[in-house]
């Protein structure tokens, strides 16, 4: 077995048990006692529907199985050989239930690290918070939204004890005009936080099919008028990640812009999502990724094709390195290398810009080395930087490259049923 899974099985005598991959990709809760076992991949949802305390679920050990007797007695025993530790962190990101307590912690700390590269942007745009309207998209990026609008209020508290200090400093009374400007400025700064955007909840974009994703998607936001002020605020649109772009453009940028603000700042609280997901999140072609399709533009832009022929022929021969004993390289890394992530940023601003859109676009993303500041238990990143944790993961990666320069749409990992039979004479089940 190569990936990320939890495996389930209950035996004809009464016997059970739960499996957890040797990496810990995937996660897996238990709770006992002496009435009943359960196994969640979340652990709120143990202590909602048990009533018992955080400290009572458990998470099962990477490589080990829960194993349960007819009898009710249970153990824990060691399957695989434990791997490095590399927990999902997109599941804390986007998918686990927010009212885990770390979790909670969590997304908020990824939403404090992001004032930082904001007020950056906003300097360079002229901006500054006092006219700006934070808001946040979908409903799941709230927590870290929150930790952000609370990392900002907080800095104008900070800049408003250093103004008061100045004051307490001075021998007399207030009296020139930049010292009364800078205590106006000061008692009137706040937070300004706005429902600009209204999302219906029954419909998430993002785990739609192909073909009726862009139509749910044109269909899925509208705006809570008065919000904001025609021609004179700058708008952060705070979401939790950008996976294809396609919500941006045909959706949230041309929502947001009929407001009439001066600019859209679009802020992820996920890294850059430039490779595939092979572990159980449908991430899977590579094409269709935002930052992948920028990567390659500016390749063109550049005149350096001959790096993606180079990586495309370095993939194909990848892909003929057994997976036993073998050491995959992830060669589709060098499609990045020659651009900083603001160059990256950059771009996929411009790709997602509807052509009618009247304001100035903008797009920060977490960086990789704040996410594990944030998620300091959770190391599984390689949808943004490519470190698959098992080499199967790597050399799918390499496949779903082959893939996109062959022009195909498969997706890059699975089974085809009807092609195996064909092939091999064998019918195969597929577990996804």
């Amino acid at each position: 077995w190569d990936g990320g899974y939890c495996i389930a099985g209950l035996l004809g005598h009464g016997d059970a048990f739960v499996l957890r991959d040797p990496s810990g990709i995937r996660p897996a809760f238990y709770y006992a006692d002496d009435d009943i076992i359960a196994v969640a991949s979340e652990a709120p949802l143990i202590q909602s529907v048990f009533g018992v305390r955080e400290e009572g679920v458990h998470p099962i050990p990477p490589g080990q199985a829960l194993c349960i007797k007819r009898s009710g007695a249970w153990m824990l025993e060691r399957i695989l050989e434990p791997l490095p530790f590399k927990q999902c962190s997109f599941e804390r990101i986007y998918f686990s239930r927010g009212n885990d307590g770390r979790i909670y912690r969590e997304r908020e700390q990824l939403g404090r690290l992001l004032l930082k590269p904001l007020l950056h942007t906003l300097d360079k745009l002229g901006r500054s918070l006092q006219d700006t309207v934070l808001s946040f998209i979908p409903n799941t990026s709230e927590l870290a939204f929150h930790g952000l609008a609370k990392e900002a209020q907080d800095h104008l508290d900070r800049q408003k004890e250093a103004v008061f200090q100045h004051i307490a400093g001075m021998s007399g009374p207030v009296t020139d005009e930049e010292s009364l400007a800078k205590l106006r400025m000061a008692l009137s700064g706040q937070v300004r936080v706005e429902k600009v955007i209204h999302k219906d909840a029954k419909i998430r974009t993002f785990i739609q099919e192909d073909s009726s994703r862009e139509h749910l998607t044109m269909h899925a936001y509208d705006v809570h008028y008065g919000t904001i002020r025609r021609d004179q605020d700058c708008v952060v649109a705070f979401d939790d990640s950008i996976v294809r772009g396609n919500t941006l453009k045909n959706a949230i940028l041309r929502t947001i812009d009929k407001m009439g603000p001066t600019h859209i700042v679009v802020v992820s609280s996920c890294p850059q999502i430039r490779y595939p997901d092979v572990y159980g999140i449908d991430m899977a072609k590579l094409g269709d990724l935002a930052a992948f399709k920028a990567a390659i533009s500016l390749l063109k832009e550049r005149n350096m094709t001959h790096v993606i022929e180079d990586v495309y022929r370095k993939c194909k021969a990848e892909l003929k390195v057994p997976l036993k004993g073998g050491k995959i390289v992830n060669h589709v890394k060098r499609i990045y290398e020659p651009f900083t992530p603001e160059e990256i940023s950059a771009r996929i601003a411009q790709d997602v810009r509807p052509f009618d859109c009247k304001a100035h676009i903008e797009i920060i993303y977490q960086t990789v080395e704040d996410l594990h500041k944030a998620l300091p238990e959770h190391a599984g990143d390689w949808y943004f930087s490519g470190n698959y944790p098992t080499v199967g993961g790597a050399k799918v990666c390499c496949r779903a490259f082959a893939l996109w320069m062959e022009g195909s749409s498969q997706r890059c990992y699975g089974v085809n049923s009807a092609m195996s039979m064909a092939r091999f004479r064998k019918p195969v089940l597929v577990l996804g």
